[in-house]
């Protein structure tokens, strides 16, 4: 969405100042211990990564006092009232709020980052950026549009295959105080279960995170904040409700295309791992994606970068579901996702998570039962909602 519904800036609030400023030192810490890093590209990223970030704070204004401005528009005030009882919900299942969340920042812009991907042209070798502490990434976000497309073509002239895309949302993984963002307010029937899917979906990367596993930590978030977020609908609109019916059709148009999008990425692993010259293996990566552009009608052509991407995203999530079964409900979930370690894991960005499935249920036939709660708990998702 764009900027148009933001409210207005607001002047200095009291009430925020001593967080903000603690969150800036921590910032000024971490960008210091990553500025030792080499290279033109990592000055310029990590100083629009401050830039960006001190934008965010200190467009930071406590949600209540949005709320009860008169001059924030009702759909914004509407959807950040119902914050307070989402991160309550997802704290019942053992979620890490923590102070996220406590403040919102009218951004102006129809995008909360512009995300950068690359891969190789003939492997699923995603390039890494690497931190001291953070640990290593399969991508970088730009706060300014210009300079994401920049470092898109940069990549490509090094005979990347790359992406930049928009993103509404990103999670600093508890480092710094998350607000919500202007970018994640939309419009329509769906509008809530999308920003609670959101919030859900941060808050899982506060609480579980495992260095320099990618698929791991988006394939586990989005199956975690997926399950809640159909759980939440029906306890707070009802099944058959407006909210569950806009969901459940979202769900079922994404589906069928991210499992298209899969079995594309499946079809060329296969390609890159034979034994064919690298000219003939461009030649049927074109080819299979010509077929893929044509049964999906797409107007961007895929890459290595983008089916990269879904692959992380989605590619991992019936393992996760396999655990869920296992642990029988989603707290128990959350708890053994939280005792996973680097160790637990072969390799730097394993893309492959049935053995890391396997972990987690038995780590929560190690765990002691999880409070009886009144009412339907959210259940394993229906393997028709899965895909990976």
């Amino acid at each position: 969405m764009t900027g148009a519904g933001d409210s207005p800036a607001a002047p200095a609030d009291r009430t925020r100042s001593r967080p903000w400023r603690a969150a800036l030192r921590g910032l000024v810490v971490a960008i210091a211990a990553a500025s030792a890093l080499p290279g033109c590209l990592m000055t310029r990223y990590l100083a629009q990564a401050v830039h960006g970030q001190f934008e965010l704070l200190g467009k930071a204004r406590p949600i209540e006092q949005v709320v009860r401005d008169p001059d924030t528009p009702l759909r914004v005030a509407m959807q950040l009232a119902e914050i307070p009882a989402i991160k309550q919900y997802g704290r019942g299942y053992g979620l890490s709020i923590k102070r996220n969340y406590a403040t919102y920042s009218a951004l102006g812009r129809p995008a909360a980052v512009w995300f950068v991907g690359a891969a190789d042209p003939v492997a699923f070798k995603p390039l890494r950026w690497c931190f001291p502490i953070a640990g290593c990434f399969a991508g970088l976000g730009w706060f300014d549009e210009d300079d994401g497309v920049a470092h898109k073509l940069e990549l490509e002239a090094q005979g990347y295959d790359a992406i930049v895309r928009p993103a509404a949302a990103y999670s600093t993984g508890g480092w710094f105080p998350d607000p919500v963002l202007s970018t994640m307010l939309g419009g329509g029937d769906d509008a809530l279960p999308s920003l609670a899917n959101v919030i859900l979906h941060e808050s899982v990367h506060a609480t579980v995170l495992v260095p320099d596993e990618p698929f791991f930590n988006e394939s586990f978030a989005s199956y975690v904040a997926d399950a809640l977020t159909d759980h939440w609908i029906e306890v707070r609109f009802g099944p058959g409700s407006p909210e569950d019916l806009a969901w459940s059709l979202g769900q079922a148009t994404r589906l069928p295309r991210t499992a298209r999008l899969l079995g594309a990425y499946e079809q060329l692993k296969r390609v890159y791992d034979g034994h064919a010259p690298r000219d003939q293996k461009l030649a049927e990566k074109a080819r299979i994606i010509d077929e893929l552009v044509a049964d999906l009608h797409l107007r961007r052509r895929p890459n290595n970068a983008s089916l990269t991407e879904t692959r992380v995203y989605n590619g991992g999530l019936t393992p996760i579901l396999d655990a869920h079964r296992a642990c029988g409900d989603v707290r128990k979930l959350v708890l053994a996702g939280k005792t996973l370690r680097r160790a637990d894991f072969t390799t730097t960005l394993q893309d492959d998570l049935a053995p890391i499935g396997r972990v987690l249920a038995a780590r929560c036939q190690e765990l002691p039962p999880s409070p009886s709660r009144s009412g339907p708990q959210p259940v394993p998702r229906s393997p028709s909602r899965v895909t990976g």
